[in-house]
């Protein structure tokens, strides 16, 4: 036989077993995988921390409604946090005294469907002391030109 035929053969032979060999390795028995549950016990009493801008204040209902950027989902989110008689407050006295419209820190649990608000802190806007508050106009008279 002609040796470049046998080399070719052989080359093709080779091809053909390498293609074959990933099919027979793969497990083709009929038992199922498992399915998991998911793993709800992990989203349960563990602590959320969110910043956003508040949507809503229901005193009544002690709902506070926060809408926050999401980092996994890449996403403008709004949640419901309860206020409750347990929670801190800080910068506002109250509940009563968070607007529409005010930053919040917020720091809750989810338990049985519900996110309960372990800590609120209002953002308070910086506002210049009256000795560093200066016009333009005085400003420009403190400014000597230069000759």
């Amino acid at each position: 036989m002609n040796p470049i035929y046998l080399k070719k053969l052989l080359a093709i032979s080779f091809l053909i077993c390498l293609a074959a060999v990933p099919a027979f390795s793969q497990d083709t028995g009929n038992t199922p995988m498992p399915v998991q549950a998911p793993d709800t016990s992990v989203s349960q009493d563990k602590e959320v921390a969110i910043y956003g801008e508040v949507q809503l204040v229901n005193v009544q209902s002690g709902v506070l409604a926060v809408q926050y950027y999401d980092y996994d989902s890449d996403s403008e989110k709004t949640t419901d946090i309860v206020i409750s008689a347990d929670t801190k407050i800080e910068n506002a006295s109250a509940m009563g005294d968070i607007k529409k419209g005010d930053w919040v820190d917020v720091t809750y649990v989810v338990k049985d469907g519900r996110s309960s608000a372990k800590l609120v802190t209002v953002e308070k806007e910086e506002t210049l002391a009256a000795d560093e508050d200066a016009s333009p106009s005085s400003v420009s008279e403190m400014v000597t030109p230069e000759q």
